[in-house]
C-alpha cells in the first residue's frame, strides 16, 4: 500500500511530527509513503521534520501553494498522478479543503484529519469552518486526534454527532539524556543552583498561553523557601518569543528568586524532560497535546489546563497529572498540590506503532469499499 500524505507544511510542530512518525512506521511495516507540503521548504534548524524525512528516503514535495499562486493546484494533481497512491491522507484544515478541490478533478480515496479545536475568532477561520461544512462529504473518512477536537469540530461545521473518527496520536517514548549531559546543559542555563524547575515544550505562540504561565508566577512566591532559587525553563520558539522575554524580564525583576530561561528551539526537547520538578501546559486551546504524553511516558508530573483534549489526556495518568485554570485565585494552592506529586514509572498513552495500524486499517477499509 502506499499513502500520500498531504499536509499545510513541514515546520516542528505536532501535527508534522505525527505525519513524519506515520511514514516512519508504515515504512516499517513494508508499506510506501510520499509526503506533500502546501508551503515552502522551511530553511535552517526549522528543517529537522525534513531532514528525517529525508533520511528515511522520503522526499517532501514543496507546493508554495497561496491564494496568489493558484496554479499550484494544477502541479498537486500531477503529483498525485505521478506518485499513484492508494490513498490520499490530509492533515490541518487548510490541507484538507486543498485535497477535497483537486478531488473534483481526479477520484482518489481521501482520509482527512483534525488536529485541533480551532478557538481562533477569526473571519478567516470562520470561513474555514464554512468551506469545512459545504465540502465535507468530499472526503471518504473524517477523523481527529482526540474526542474533543472531533466533537468541537462537528459543532462548528454542523455535522452530525459521531462524523468525525477518532484516531488518537501515537508517541514512542524518548530516552533522556544522560545526567551529565543534562547537568551540563543546567549549568549552561544557569539553572545549576536551582532547587526547582518547572517549565514546558512548545510553540511559543499564543495558542500555548505561556503568558498565562508567566504572569502568575507571583503565586510561587509563598512556596519558594529563603535563600532558595527557582528555575522557570519555556523550550520552543515562536511568534510570541519576544513578547514572552519582555515579560520574564519584568517578572525576574521583581522575583529574583526565580531564574526564567527561554533557551529557543531544541530538536532534542523531549530528551530534556527529566530535568523538570513539574511540566505545565497552559494552552488556551488544544487539539491533542503531543508533548504532555512524551512527559507522560517519562513519568514527570504535569499540571495543565483544562482545555479541550488535555482532560482527556490526563485522565489516562491520574497519579500524577492534574489539571487546573492557571487564572485561578487559588493558584498557590494549585502550585502546592501539584509539586507534592512525584515522578512515576512512565505511562505510553498510545504508541506510533499503534496508531498507525489503525490508520491502515481505516485504508484497507476503504480500499475494500471502492472495490465492491
Amino acid at each position: 500500500m502506499k499513502a500520500l500524505f498531504l499536509i499545510t507544511g513541514l515546520y516542528p510542530g505536532g501535527a508534522e511530527k505525527i505525519v513524519l512518525e506515520t511514514v516512519r512506521s508504515l515504512l516499517a511495516s513494508g508499506h510506501a509513503a510520499a509526503v506533500v507540503s502546501l508551503q515552502k521548504e522551511p530553511k535552517g534548524q526549522e528543517r529537522t521534520v525534513v531532514n528525517a524525512l529525508d533520511q528515511l528516503g522520503v522526499d517532501p514535495y514543496f507546493l508554495d501553494l497561496s491564494v496568489l499562486r493558484p496554479w499550484k493546484l494544477l502541479t498537486l494533481l500531477r503529483i498525485i498522478r505521478k506518485e499513484s497512491p492508494d490513498v490520499v491522507h490530509s492533515h490541518l484544515m487548510h490541507a484538507n479543503l486543498t485535497a477535497r478541490l483537486v478531488r473534483l478533478f481526479q477520484r482518489f480515496p481521501l482520509v482527512n484529519t483534525i488536529h485541533i479545536a480551532e478557538r481562533r475568532k477569526s473571519m478567516k477561520v470562520r470561513i474555514l469552518f464554512l468551506l469545512d461544512r459545504l465540502t465535507w462529504h468530499l472526503c471518504d473518512l473524517y477523523t481527529a486526534v482526540s474526542k474533543a477536537a472531533a466533537e468541537f469540530h462537528e459543532q462548528q461545521c454542523g455535522l452530525p454527532q459521531g462524523t468525525v473518527k477518532v484516531v488518537y496520536n501515537g508517541s514512542d517514548p524518548v530516552s533522556p539524556l544522560p545526567a551529565d549531559r543534562i547537568a551540563a546543559i543546567r549549568k549552561e542555563w544557569g539553572l545549576d543552583g536551582t532547587a526547582r524547575i518547572i517549565g514546558s515544550v512548545g510553540r511559543l505562540d499564543h495558542q500555548k498561553g505561556y503568558d498565562i504561565f508567566l504572569s502568575g508566577l507571583d503565586a510561587l512566591k509563598p512556596l519558594i523557601p529563603p535563600r532558595e532559587q527557582w528555575g522557570i525553563v519555556l523550550i520552543g520558539d515562536g511568534p510570541e518569543r519576544n513578547k514572552l522575554r519582555a515579560l520574564a524580564a519584568e517578572i525576574s525583576e521583581k522575583m529574583p528568586e526565580l531564574r526564567i530561561v527561554l533557551p529557543g528551539y531544541r530538536p532534542d526537547a523531549a530528551s530534556l524532560l527529566p530535568m523538570l520538578d513539574l511540566f505545565v501546559m497552559p494552552s488556551r486551546y488544544e487539539g491533542f497535546g503531543l508533548t504532555l504524553t512524551e512527559t507522560m511516558a517519562q513519568g514527570i508530573p504535569s499540571l495543565c489546563s483544562k482545555a479541550d483534549s488535555l482532560p482527556e489526556l490526563c485522565a489516562f495518568a491520574p497519579e500524577n497529572t492534574m489539571t487546573a485554570d492557571f487564572t485561578s485565585s487559588n493558584l498557590t494552592e494549585i502550585y502546592r498540590k501539584a509539586l507534592q506529586m512525584r515522578k512515576q514509572p512512565g505511562k505510553i498513552f498510545r504508541t506510533t506503532r499503534e496508531m498507525t495500524g489503525e490508520y491502515i486499517q481505516c485504508y484497507q477499509r476503504i480500499l475494500d469499499r471502492g472495490r465492491q
